[in-house]
C-alpha cells in the first residue's frame, strides 16, 4: 500500500544527497556519485522525482527504488507511467509518449519494461519530510508545494487539484515572490528547468536538464553542506 507522505529520520552515520530530475541518465548519476565518494550503506540519496523518460535507461533508473539508501517522490513522469500501466486509456498513453515514454510502449500498449518499472515505482510517495542530523527539516515534492504551511502536507491527499500541483505546478517559480513555506526549513523540487539551482524564499529548484545533453546537467547537492545563518540558507556548490 502506497503512502502519500513519508517521514524519513536522520542519518546518523553518513551523508544525505539530493538530485534533480534524472530522466534515465544513469551514467551521469554514477559519475556524480563517484565524484562525491558516495558510500551505499552509509550515505543516502534523495530524488525529486522524474526518474524515467527522455533518457537512455529508464528501467535502470526505476530499479533505484530497490535500493535501501535511495528515497524518491513521485514525479509527473512516474505518474504518466503508472496511469498508462493501470489502463487509463489512449489519451494518457499518448501524453506519456509525447513526453518521453516511447521506451515503455509497444504500439498503444505498455510493454514489459514499463510494467516492471511501474511495479517498482508504485509505492513512491508524493512528499517526503526529511529530518536531517544537523536539525534541518527538508520537505521534498516534485513540482511545487501548493500550501503556505508544510505541516498540512498530509491533507493534500484528498485534494486532486493540490496533488496535480505537486506533480505539474509552476506557480511558485513563475511568480518568484511567494513567501517562505512555514513549518519546514527548506522545500526541494524539480520539474521546471533552471540554469543553476534556484532558491526562492525557502523553495529550492534543481531541474538543470540532465536530458538536454551538453546544454544541461544533472544536479547533485549534499544536504550536509547547506548552512543556516542569520541571512537564511546558504547552498553548497552543485
Amino acid at each position: 500500500m502506497s503512502v502519500f507522505h513519508r517521514i524519513v529520520p536522520p542519518n546518523r552515520f553518513g551523508r544525505d544527497f539530493i538530485i534533480g530530475d534524472l530522466h534515465g541518465h544513469m551514467p551521469a548519476l554514477k559519475a556524480a556519485l563517484e565524484a562525491r565518494r558516495f558510500m551505499p550503506g552509509r550515505d543516502r540519496l534523495f530524488s525529486v522525482g522524474d526518474l524515467v523518460d527522455r533518457g537512455p535507461d529508464s528501467p535502470g533508473a526505476a530499479a533505484l527504488a530497490r535500493e535501501p539508501w535511495f528515497h524518491a517522490v513521485r514525479g509527473n513522469h512516474e505518474d504518466m507511467l503508472l496511469r498508462s500501466v493501470h489502463g487509463e486509456g489512449a489519451r494518457i498513453i499518448d501524453m506519456w509518449r509525447e513526453n518521453g515514454g516511447e521506451w515503455g510502449v509497444n504500439g498503444w500498449v505498455p510493454n514489459a519494461d514499463a510494467r516492471a518499472a511501474a511495479a517498482l515505482l508504485e509505492e513512491l510517495p508524493y512528499a517526503i519530510t526529511l529530518h536531517h542530523k544537523n536539525g534541518l527539516r527538508v520537505g521534498i515534492c516534485h513540482a511545487e508545494y501548493p500550501l503556505p504551511d508544510w505541516t498540512r502536507v498530509g491533507q493534500l491527499e484528498s485534494s486532486p487539484d493540490d496533488c496535480r500541483a505537486m506533480l505539474w505546478g509552476r506557480e511558485r517559480i513563475g511568480r518568484r515572490n511567494h513567501p517562505p513555506v512555514s513549518g519546514i526549513d527548506l522545500t526541494v523540487h524539480g520539474h521546471t528547468l533552471v540554469r543553476n539551482p534556484l532558491l526562492l524564499a525557502n523553495a529550492l529548484f534543481l531541474e538543470t536538464g540532465a536530458f538536454m545533453g551538453e546544454r544541461g546537467r544533472l544536479t547533485l547537492l549534499c544536504l550536509d553542506d547547506i548552512e543556516q545563518g542569520p541571512e537564511g540558507l546558504r547552498l553548497p556548490a552543485a
